[in-house]
């Protein structure tokens, strides 16, 4: 009795040994078509996205006439330009004429000059904006004599310029009138003021209140070397602090 033989391959195998009885599926043998590839990766859409963006605005820009509107507005006119077109010049408003800057009347009105001469008065301003003082240098005694409790050093004489002081101002005076006061000789020495008293006229006698509108009268005594020329007279308000500074030259 025989065997039955096992089926050849087409291309010459042989077939593993099948189990009969097996219900399960039997391996296929021989040709087997390819698989399809895999599906490809989609493309990203960012660079047509991107030349879109910039493509078309360009496009626009191309297409279109551009306008180019400027206002310029100098105070004398203002210029509108147009593409395609010749510039437009509309004025605005007439040229104002050039005017000089306004003056502070009042200010100008307070303007005194700062010299002056035996005999003239300077209007001047202290610290405190209400605090305006007229000073007027009457007369400069040259020498002075000393009453008798006061004597010059050796080789020294005293000079005493009498002073007219005018509140003029909002605020009050209150200050001592002597220690404002410089007096320059020839030399472009200075002195200041003693507590000296003389016989041609009374001093201050220290502190001086002067209200709006008062005035007061007194003598400042100094101290000078006798060959000493008189020169200039210099008084500032606020004890000397004040900014604005009278001068009266003596010769």
């Amino acid at each position: 009795m025989g065997y039955p033989q096992q089926p050849q391959d087409p291309y010459g195998q042989q077939h593993p040994q099948q189990t009969y009885g097996h219900s399960g599926p039997q391996p296929q043998y021989g040709y087997q078509p390819p698989t399809s590839p895999p599906p490809s990766p989609r493309r990203s859409n960012v660079g047509l996205i991107v030349l879109l963006a910039v493509g078309i605005p360009l496009l626009l820009l191309g297409g279109c006439a551009a306008v180019a509107l400027v206002l310029v507005d100098t105070g004398r006119e203002a210029v509108v330009t147009e593409a395609d077109s010749p510039n437009m010049v509309m004025p605005s408003k007439e040229p104002s004429a050039s005017a000089p800057p306004a003056e502070n009347s009042e200010a100008a009105k307070e303007e005194q000059p700062s010299t002056a001469t035996i005999g003239g008065a300077i209007t001047l301003q202290g610290m405190d904006p209400g605090l305006k003082v007229t000073v007027t240098l009457n007369k400069v005694v040259n020498p002075a004599t000393g009453d008798q409790f006061s004597k010059p050093q050796s080789g020294n004489k005293f000079v005493a310029l009498e002073v007219t002081l005018a509140n003029q101002g909002q605020a009050v005076y209150s200050d001592t009138p002597t220690n404002g006061a410089i007096l320059i000789d020839s030399e472009g020495q200075q002195y200041r003021s003693t507590f000296h008293q003389v016989q041609e006229g009374q001093s201050f006698g220290g502190l001086a209140t002067i209200n709006t509108g008062d005035t007061r009268k007194g003598v400042i005594v100094f101290e000078v070397p006798e060959p000493a020329k008189l020169a200039k007279f210099q008084f500032a308000l606020n004890s000397g602090f004040a900014d604005q500074k009278g001068e009266w030259t003596l010769s």
